[in-house]
């Protein structure tokens, strides 16, 4: 019962958080820099009175006043809630499943012990699964990534390596300070993510003869190996190139061919899947997935049929393309 009262303190600290990062989310962006400081109470962003701290209580708030604000009546976006809730829920799942889950312990006496290695842990995760929402939304709303939450968050991604080591040791070698180790392992991952991602941009604008990717999505899969290590930043390129390219196919396909795509989303999804399934995904890549084609040779009629139908949509796309051009 006690654990189960810090997993709800947990969802409850993170819908509080996720009704800050929707300020962060409005105002970061803003090209005012009045408008872009972060202090001070909220404001409705139709008419701009103060909101009241009753109706900015995170999810009830917006239920409670049935999505309209209570001093104009305009509409109050969903998107507001699904931030608190969705930040909330990984505030959980942080809890439930992070290697670094929850550092408390209850004794048969009730007495309270904090491990303060993983305490430390436990709110790198909560740190670096709030930055992912909020440059989510923020890329969303305005296709940006900004300096103000990749730069620092690197900063503390590589630092954060030098004490309880999130990214996990780069090698096993005992002899190697274990402090070093996992240091080098937040170096390594900025490094590869960083440079990976700069690589694909530079090869992509000289094919195409455009900027291809943002230096906004270097700077950010830098920030996501800092804190996952280079194995987890390059699994994380491959989950959102992945999903990237089925939800931009199908919106392309469905006449959104001029419509530009941000790729940070995705490389967020990409990057909270190897933060909670990194060692389940490697297992069905490289077992699972190998040892179902050997023992069904009927598979590579799979692999062939779907080849087929990626080609037939690209060849789809480039019509549409030509058409459009």
């Amino acid at each position: 019962m006690s654990t189960v009262v810090f997993e709800v303190g947990a969802a409850l600290l993170g819908a509080c958080v996720g009704s800050f990062l929707n300020v962060v989310i409005y105002r970061l962006p803003q090209e005012d820099p009045a408008r872009r400081s972060l202090g001070g109470r909220s404001h409705c962003p139709h008419c701009g009175a103060q909101i009241r701290w009753f109706d900015n209580l995170p999810v009830l708030g917006w239920v409670l006043l049935r999505g309209r604000g209570r001093c104009c009546g305009q509409r109050i976006a969903f998107r507001y809630p699904l931030v608190e809730l969705l930040t909330a829920l990984l505030f959980l799942a942080v809890t439930l499943w992070s290697p670094w889950n929850l550092p408390i312990t209850i004794d048969d006496l009730g007495g309270l012990h904090v491990d303060t290695a993983r305490a430390v842990g436990y709110g790198l995760h909560l740190l670096f699964v709030s930055v992912l929402v909020a440059c989510t939304f923020i890329d969303f709303d305005k296709q940006i990534l900004p300096d103000a939450m990749t730069k620092p968050g690197m900063a503390i991604g590589v630092l954060a390596g030098i004490y309880p080591g999130i990214a996990g040791p780069i090698s096993r070698d005992a002899s190697t300070p274990y402090a070093l180790r996992t240091l080098l392992a937040s170096v390594v991952g900025l490094a590869v993510g960083a440079g990976v991602t700069w690589g694909i941009r530079w090869l992509g604008s000289r094919v195409f003869g455009k900027e291809a990717m943002g230096l906004g999505d270097v700077k950010f899969l830098g920030m996501i190996g800092a804190f996952l290590g280079w194995q987890g930043a390059l699994l994380t390129l491959f989950l959102g190139c992945v999903v990237g390219a089925v939800v931009g196919g199908l919106a392309a396909l469905r006449g959104g061919l001029g419509l530009r795509i941000p790729f940070g989303p995705y490389l967020a999804l990409g990057a909270l899947i190897a933060l909670f399934a990194q060692d389940h995904v490697y297992v069905f890549l490289f077992d699972t997935w190998p040892e179902w084609q050997r023992r069904n040779p009927s598979s590579q009629f799979l692999l062939l049929g779907m080849a087929v139908l990626s080609l037939f949509a690209l060849f789809v796309l480039v019509r549409r393309g030509r058409r459009a051009g």
